[in-house]
């Protein structure tokens, strides 16, 4: 029953249950996509596919806690649900807690394996050096979050006696955040420097880029998170950290569909040439790319007509893929 005291928890689950669906819809298209063009899934796909379930969790544990009040002060959280609803609340937050950065970073790490992929040259050291950095900054975000108390027990329950270092998790926690943001705009504008020096005609170039350039809405969402990171240890957190909850999903989203925007570009550029393909009723010789990476090769013998396949390396059937 609605007690009329301020509440922030319908505009949690509404944010919550817009961004994990969102996120969901793009990978199903971003796999429907590798299915479509017979590509199997990458590394990079399985990574996306666990920092979507980390988001789903989290999603969960978020709208069971606005079910025992999160999103309202904590005076009428006791008052309405008793000071054990506390401890119910605190616990999921801070498995939630927990688990964000390492969606966020796998997240971030699929996008950085898809261009590893993709580039041959010694741009391929700097996209490593982000994929272990970001990885090791959140990572550390994580358990500093985890073991800020001793005992941990005292991070949902304040009543347990024990030590916390508040300010420690802080530092890390808006370190590691500014910096995956940061990270965001680098990976966006890889891209450029060598989709730039491909075979294609300037404006396929420009959509190529701009479609794997996504990651700066990724990085804007952090940033805004970093901003909110402050809230963690507000004295009345359970109304003040919705935003906080809110845009932690927001990054992990963002970031999903921004990894999977590139690979649908192929899939609306087929679906919108379908037709004048369907009008080619004879082959025409020469050499073409087929969906499985090959070189299909035809040569015309009298009546009949071979069809060569001829293997591609990975990186040329995968660029495919992308291009």
């Amino acid at each position: 029953m609605d007690s009329g005291a301020p509440n922030h928890g319908p505009n949690i689950i509404a944010a919550l249950w817009t961004c994990t669906p969102l996120a969901f819809l793009f990978l199903s298209l971003r796999l429907f996509c590798k299915f479509h063009k017979r590509a199997l899934p990458f590394w990079d796909d399985y990574i996306l596919i666990i920092s979507w379930c980390i988001l789903l969790s989290s999603s969960i544990l978020v709208t069971l806690d606005v079910r025992d009040g999160f999103g309202k002060h904590t005076i009428d959280v006791i008052a309405e649900s008793g000071i054990e609803a506390l401890g119910r609340i605190g616990l999921r937050d801070h498995i939630v807690g927990f688990l964000t950065p390492f969606a966020i970073a796998w997240s971030k790490t699929s996008f950085a394996v898809t261009l590893l992929y993709i580039d041959k040259g010694k741009i391929k050291i700097v996209i490593w050096a982000i994929i272990v950095s970001t990885n090791l900054l959140l990572t550390m975000a994580a358990f500093s979050f985890l073991f800020q108390c001793t005992p941990v027990e005292k991070l949902w329950n304040t009543m347990v006696p024990g030590t916390c270092w508040p300010n420690m998790n802080i530092v890390v926690g808006m370190l590691a955040s500014a910096y995956s943001g940061f990270m965001d705009f680098v990976l966006a504008l890889l891209p450029w420097s060598f989709i730039w020096k491909l075979n294609l005609r300037r404006n396929e170039k420009v959509g190529v880029a701009a479609a794997m350039s996504m990651g700066i809405f990724a990085g804007t969402t952090a940033i805004v998170k970093c901003y909110y990171l402050q809230n963690l240890y507000s004295v009345d957190f359970f109304y003040d950290g919705g935003n906080l909850a809110i845009w932690g999903a927001a990054e992990v989203s963002t970031t999903i569909m921004a990894s999977s925007i590139p690979v649908l570009r192929v899939l609306v550029r087929d679906v919108a040439s379908s037709a004048s393909r369907n009008h080619r009723s004879v082959p025409h010789v020469g050499s073409s790319l087929n969906a499985q990476g090959s070189k299909v090769t035809e040569k015309d013998h009298g009546a009949s007509t071979i069809v060569e396949h001829e293997p591609l390396p990975p990186f040329e059937g995968l660029r495919n893929d992308v291009v």
